[in-house]
């Protein structure tokens, strides 16, 4: 049985702890744009708050993985080796909409895209394994992908025949190398890789209608036409969860 002393350094820790957390988090309202951190506007996008920031920001303004540069109408955020417009950011669902800078978007045949992943040997599609293929130690650890929609390409020395999943990109293609995009489940597997081909580059594809938590289906065996179609489009990212966490701890001790 705990003695008296025991109990009260016990509440007396916990009370602490509290305490503690309290003001982390009173400290965090300032992250959500207060005087000290307020909104602001960044090309297209308007009444942006954490977790985004501007360079020469306050340290507490938002996170550094977060930081936006402004220019030419545009929103940019760099993520790992690339730099993506961001043209619209959704707090209802901690969700922001990025297209590769790097896309040709009056192009019909655009270079291929920046989001590099390599295929894995096993994807089955949920939540859990998407997020994985997302490198948070390139990314940072507070941004994860939510679509269920993946596209690969691979070159291939010879013709496939007869496999739906290869889809021809005749604008890539020469009479000795044949170059193809994958779209769908599959698309990222490594089984699904003729033996005579080899991986290029893969890219997410998709909006919000495509997130995870809603069920969405996947873009299966698209035509190289509507993959960047959908390129065009961007696709979306979801920043830590956290946030809202806070906030709603941050609401409840108003």
């Amino acid at each position: 049985m705990a003695t008296p002393s025991a109990l009260h350094r016990w509440t007396a820790l916990r009370a602490l702890t509290f305490l503690t957390m309290l003001a982390v988090l009173v400290q965090g309202r300032n992250h959500r744009g207060d005087a000290t951190c307020p909104c602001f506007s960044c090309g297209p996008l308007r009444n942006v708050s954490f977790p985004f920031r501007r360079a020469g920001d306050p340290a507490g303004c938002g996170d550094k993985s977060g930081e936006l540069a402004c220019a030419d109408a545009k929103a940019m955020l760099r993520i790992a080796d690339a730099t993506y417009y961001v043209t619209s950011i959704n707090y209802t669902d901690s969700t922001f909409q990025i297209i590769d800078t790097d896309l040709d978007l009056h192009s019909n045949c655009p270079r291929l895209p920046r989001w590099n992943r390599r295929p894995h040997e096993y994807l089955d599609g949920t939540e859990e394994h998407l997020l994985w293929l997302f490198d948070y130690d390139n990314i940072g650890a507070n941004l994860a992908l939510v679509t269920y929609n993946l596209a690969s390409f691979v070159e291939c020395s010879q013709e496939v025949r007869n496999y739906g999943m290869y889809m021809p990109v005749a604008c890539m293609s020469t009479s000795d190398s044949f170059v193809y995009v994958l779209t769908g489940p599959g698309a990222s597997r490594v089984e699904n890789l003729e033996p005579w081909c080899r991986y290029l580059a893969m890219t997410p594809l998709g909006g919000p209608e495509n997130r995870l938590d809603i069920g969405a289906t996947a873009l299966e065996n698209a035509s190289y036409t509507d993959v960047v179609k959908s390129m065009r489009t961007g696709f979306a990212v979801r920043f830590t969860p956290f946030t809202s966490f806070k906030d709603c701890l941050l609401r409840l001790i108003r």
